[in-house]
């Protein structure tokens, strides 16, 4: 069995398709509830950004993925301690049908087990510098809401897949492992909301939206608090629980100057490469890698503030429907790695993907290029619709010249729409 076979079992699929269509459809329902309540929990633009940022991780992960679990199935079924002791094996199999609590058991034990890992690789990942890098995107956004929740680093997955190791070393069948991530993704993924205040007894040994609320303040005496992923106990048991007690202030204590979904999953490696370089002891350079962050930058000046964004409600428009065809098309070519295995052609696309996305967040921010850059992209899109109706047969290459011909003019539309504007102050 090899990376693509084990990413792309049928279990793992349907895991992932069940899990995607839960985030996005929580998402837009606290995205509308925010805007009728008036609660201001979430922005369009963000919303667009975080999706973006989103789908990037999304198309590394697919990779990072299928290497993880390769790993972890050969390192199960060859070095764990049933391997080397002669124990019988654990098996993965339904405690429902017929009812086994003992099995049950098991599969609670494995959540605890891979909780108690998950602690440790969210604590590395804020208490060793280089480890921050990957994890700060996640982090550096000054908004909290379920879109926040899937704003994950495109780069960090190369080394988190390390820690759940022992899991395959114990002999964990990786399906009860996929069954116990999977519980823990989406209980983190519903504690990112404002929505929910307490919840009571659960606030006990329970990681809550209150708790996590702390872990995402920049507030000095949240900073470092809080990793607990499902349970809270490891937090209080290891000297790192917060309760939320004064209003949180969200993001990270540098704020981004440019939400480009490159800069924001790189902008640190960048920061730590420039001050490695810098350094000349190698003290010095041993610090900016492995050093706690919140002690090594604890103590710089903040410089700037958090992007401002003041874009007309038709380009905000305008950007998220070429963002969901986008979008798509990304599925879409998530999908066809797995008949075709051509990692050139989906690097290729997917860096395509990125360019799109890149310009859009440009749009967002208001950049002097991105017009230009978009006018580009368009001409691009056009001509590649030429080109297919010419060789191809199907209504690909329709759909293509008609999508760019629809932009174009609202794109013009929007031009002279803020001329008019312009000319009128």
């Amino acid at each position: 069995m090899d990376a693509f076979e084990v990413a792309n079992n049928e279990a793992v699929k349907i895991a992932g398709i069940a899990i995607a269509v839960t985030f996005v459809s929580c998402i837009f329902i606290e995205f509308l509830l925010s805007k009728v309540l008036k609660r201001n929990y979430a922005s369009s633009q963000y919303l667009i950004i975080n999706l973006s940022v989103a789908f990037l991780q999304q198309l590394t992960d697919l990779l990072n993925k299928g290497v993880f679990l390769f790993a972890f199935v050969w390192v199960q079924q060859h070095y764990s301690l049933q391997d080397l002791f002669g124990w019988k094996k654990i098996e993965a199999v339904n405690p429902f049908s017929p009812f086994n609590p003992l099995q049950l058991f098991n599969y609670f034990l494995v959540i605890v087990i891979a909780d108690f890992c998950q602690y440790w690789l969210h604590r590395f990942s804020h208490e060793i510098n280089i480890m921050w890098a990957g994890h700060v995107t996640h982090h550096s956004n000054s908004e909290y809401n379920l879109s926040v929740a899937v704003r994950q680093s495109a780069v960090e997955g190369i080394y988190t897949w390390v820690f759940f190791m022992p899991l395959a070393f114990f002999g964990i069948p990786w399906q009860l492992f996929v069954l116990a991530y999977s519980v823990s993704l989406l209980w983190q993924f519903l504690v990112h909301t404002q929505f929910v205040k307490r919840l009571g007894f659960l606030e006990t040994f329970m990681a809550t939206p209150s708790h996590h609320r702390v872990h995402h303040g920049k507030n000095e005496r949240y900073i470092d608090k809080n990793y607990g992923a499902f349970f809270i106990v490891w937090d209080k048991l290891f000297g790192t629980f917060e309760p939320e007690t004064e209003k949180v202030e969200y993001g990270i204590t540098q704020p981004l100057q440019n939400e480009n979904p490159l800069w924001s999953n790189v902008h640190h490696h960048a920061d730590i490469l420039k001050r490695v370089w810098n350094d000349e002891s190698v003290s010095g350079k041993m610090k900016w890698l492995f050093g706690k962050p919140s002690a090594i930058y604890g103590k710089e000046k903040v410089t700037a503030s958090a992007t401002q964004f003041t874009p007309q409600s038709e380009k905000v428009v305008y950007v998220f429907i070429n963002f969901l065809l986008t979008a798509v098309a990304g599925f879409l070519l998530m999908n066809t790695i797995e008949q075709t295995r051509n990692l050139w052609l989906y690097a290729a696309t997917a860096g395509g993907v990125f360019v799109c996305f890149s310009i859009y967040t440009a749009l967002l921010e208001n950049k002097k290029w991105a017009d230009y850059a978009e006018a580009a992209r368009l001409c691009v899109m056009l001509a590649g619709g030429v080109v297919l109706i010419a060789n191809t047969e199907n209504l690909l290459g329709w759909a293509v010249t008609g999508s760019a011909i629809c932009f174009i003019v609202f794109t013009l539309f929007i031009a002279a729409k803020y001329r008019s504007y312009s000319s009128a102050l």
